[in-house]
């Protein structure tokens, strides 16, 4: 979706207006100031995509002022398409849905499908991509070349024209080739028909797993030698997650009054926080 929003105010000259109300954003609680500018952020992380998800409608309305006559239309249904998309976007984080609510998620994908056709030319695929340069090729190759002396003024109007040209030939092969035929798009028809059987969303969410990556794999890799390194993974995470089940079975026996040998009591320290999540996010 950023990328089409920055497409569009690209083409009509409105990116600078955006870096600036996204820099100047004040702090608020549980919100995460942004410190550069939109466009010199290279990586997202996830708490900065949330915050981005929860201030990008008022930044882009803000960035949207004072427009011209002939933008005032585009920009209207930029917006309600972009509104559309971030409601659906925050009702989906709901840990619990009534009719109301359903109706609501069911109502606001048809709200983005009437209006997406703004965005038509900006999902670009390398196919649409080579297709474009093919027919520029087959443009410039048929046209016919002169050889007569030009006046320069005549020469420049001759160069905007076949510049305008292609323009043309290039957003009609765009238009027609372009879609939304994808599964991102699909799946926003499918959201209501799993939440009714199976519940709320946010308890399917990947968090936990991409927590438990950063022990489980990353950190088992880099202690490996690369060499079959996926079953020096499972051995060492296998081991070290025997032994903090034991140390936890030993530490409940401990605290209920269980007769446990000096050395082993020596051994028992009490797993820090950061350890238990650790041990949580592993299970």
């Amino acid at each position: 979706m950023m990328d089409w929003i920055q497409g569009i105010q690209k083409k009509n000259g409105r990116l600078e207006a955006f870096d600036k109300v996204w820099i100047a954003l004040p702090p608020y609680p549980g919100f995460l100031v942004p410190k550069k500018a939109y466009r010199e952020v290279t990586q997202w992380q996830g708490k900065e995509r949330r915050n981005l998800r929860r201030c990008v409608l008022g930044v882009l309305a803000v960035a949207l002022r004072h427009l011209e006559s002939a933008q005032l239309i585009l920009f209207k249904r930029v917006l309600r398409c972009v509104r559309a998309l971030v409601d659906f976007n925050m009702m989906a984080q709901y840990r619990s849905h009534t009719a109301e609510t359903i109706t609501y998620m069911e109502d606001y994908p048809d709200t983005i499908h009437k209006r997406k056709d703004i965005f038509l030319e900006f999902p670009v695929t390398k196919r649409i991509r080579a297709k474009v340069d093919e027919h520029r090729r087959e443009l410039r190759h048929d046209r016919p070349k002169t050889r007569e002396r030009i006046a320069p003024t005549k020469r420049r109007r001759m160069r905007d024209a076949e510049r305008e040209e292609e323009t043309k030939r290039r957003m009609k092969v765009i238009f027609c080739e372009s879609h939304f035929n994808f599964i991102k798009m699909h799946f926003l028809s499918h959201f209501c028909d799993d939440i009714l059987p199976f519940g709320n969303i946010p308890m399917y969410s990947t968090d936990f797993g991409e927590l438990g990556h950063k022990t489980q794999i990353k950190a088992g890799s880099r202690q490996s030698n690369k060499k079959n390194a996926s079953w020096q993974i499972v051995q060492s995470y296998s081991r070290q997650h025997g032994i903090r089940i034991r140390l936890l079975n030993l530490e409940s026996l401990g605290r209920c009054g269980a007769d446990l040998s000096a050395n082993v009591v020596e051994h028992l320290t009490p797993l820090a926080p950061q350890q238990r999540l650790a041990f949580v996010g592993g299970c």
